[in-house]
């Protein structure tokens, strides 16, 4: 992890971006197939620090980004969270494995994931950027910027 962390404290102020990746391995379930092992990218960026991306079939044709929201995957540890297209909740076939069912408009795919890995890598992400100071990092004038100028 780098140490030259430091959120906005003021429009005169730059911000020194950080990110910080885990490898993992989700598992998907597929009825009456054997599960499949994926290999997934977990990516934290300051940039973005109410997110996470995760990046599925990493190098293939196919490669995947979802993101998600950071405090969605905290709350999915330990009970089940999210609407729609996006839940997450404990495991409830793997007493040491978190859920993660993902829909779109072409399909669904379920996934677990170890609970402890997926804690070791939000403890990484609020070890950079604390629960409740995201909004330090966010450059207001930047983001404006960027709407208005279309």
């Amino acid at each position: 992890m780098n140490n030259e962390v430091t959120p906005s404290t003021s429009a005169n102020v730059s911000i020194k971006h950080v990110a910080h990746s885990h490898d993992v391995v989700f598992v998907r379930a597929i009825p009456n197939v054997d599960d499949v092992l994926v290999d997934v990218e977990l990516r934290y960026d300051t940039t973005d620090p109410f997110a996470i991306r995760a990046r599925f079939l990493r190098e293939t044709p196919n490669e995947i980004d979802w993101l998600f929201s950071r405090e969605l995957l905290v709350a999915g540890l330990l009970a089940p969270s999210g609407e729609g297209d996006v839940r997450i909740s404990p495991s409830t076939t793997n007493p040491e494995g978190v859920r993660i069912d993902l829909k779109t408009p072409d399909g669904a795919a379920s996934f677990t994931i170890g609970a402890e890995d997926l804690k070791d890598f939000l403890d990484c992400s609020h070890a950079m950027v604390p629960r409740g100071e995201e909004f330090l990092w966010i450059d207001f004038e930047f983001e404006l910027h960027r709407i208005v100028s279309g």
